[in-house]
């Protein structure tokens, strides 16, 4: 039988995506989130997973979201201070990797010593699955020993720690019928990782990402019966990073 981690990226995002995340476990299939560290629902997040144990918390590294942890990384940010909201060749170009494995570190440190036993790492938009980083998540794996989410873009060098990743469950994407249509891919896998956005909506959502709508979608979608039976007919075991 295939075991599936259901996580939920952004935990820390905002109260609304935080409440909704955990929503979405404790009444849906939501198994497993990962932390934002630099953005502004992470106290309330902390808060939160001190009420909800069985859910594991990993790291979801940010370059591309709000604005970094530490100050006078110039390489990372736009003329604002702000992370580049995009990370496209002019953008890589920038980047010095220094700096970017210490904002990185800066990131997994302030979750870990915010008392989170953190599970595993990924990262927001993919960005530590690019080429150009290779040897800033190598020395990052080689510090800290965790399972990463998989779907890079080169040989890892860490193949016993990286679980592969289904990412497909997204936009136009985000339908009921999602699993049916993508079941033989995930019993393709002795256990994969489902990268979900699921959350409820506040202001602050609203005005800082354009893919906001669809995240109470999604939450619609992982909290609903239908989901659940037809995981438990095709035998699909419900896991998360902590238990592997």
């Amino acid at each position: 039988m295939s075991k599936l981690i259901v996580n939920a990226d952004d935990f820390g995002y905002s109260e609304a995506v935080n409440y909704g995340i955990i929503s979405a476990h404790r009444n849906g299939i939501v198994t497993s989130t990962t932390m934002m560290a630099n953005m502004p629902g992470f106290d309330h997040a902390v808060n939160l997973l001190k009420e909800n144990k069985d859910l594991g918390c990993g790291v979801h590294m940010t370059l591309s979201c709000n604005k970094p942890l530490n100050d006078n990384l110039k390489s990372l940010v736009d003329e604002n201070g702000m992370f580049y909201r995009r990370i496209n060749e002019e953008v890589l170009n920038k980047i010095d990797l220094d700096e970017l494995y210490y904002e990185f570190c800066s990131q997994i440190d302030k979750v870990k010593n915010a008392g989170i036993e953190i599970t595993h790492l990924d990262s927001h938009h993919h960005v530590h699955t690019i080429l150009y980083f290779k040897e800033v998540i190598k020395a990052i794996m080689d510090k800290y020993n965790l399972k990463i989410r998989g779907g890079f873009e080169y040989e890892s060098d860490y193949k016993e720690n990286v679980i592969p990743c289904v990412d497909l469950f997204y936009d136009k994407n985000v339908d009921i019928e999602f699993f049916n249509n993508n079941m033989a891919k995930i019993k393709s896998y002795d256990i994969c990782d489902l990268m979900t956005h699921p959350a409820f909506i506040d202001n602050y959502l609203l005005n800082s990402t354009s893919y906001a709508i669809n995240r109470a979608k999604e939450y619609e979608i992982l909290t609903s019966k239908k989901v659940k039976t037809i995981l438990n007919e095709n035998e699909i075991i419900l896991t998360n990073y902590k238990n592997l």
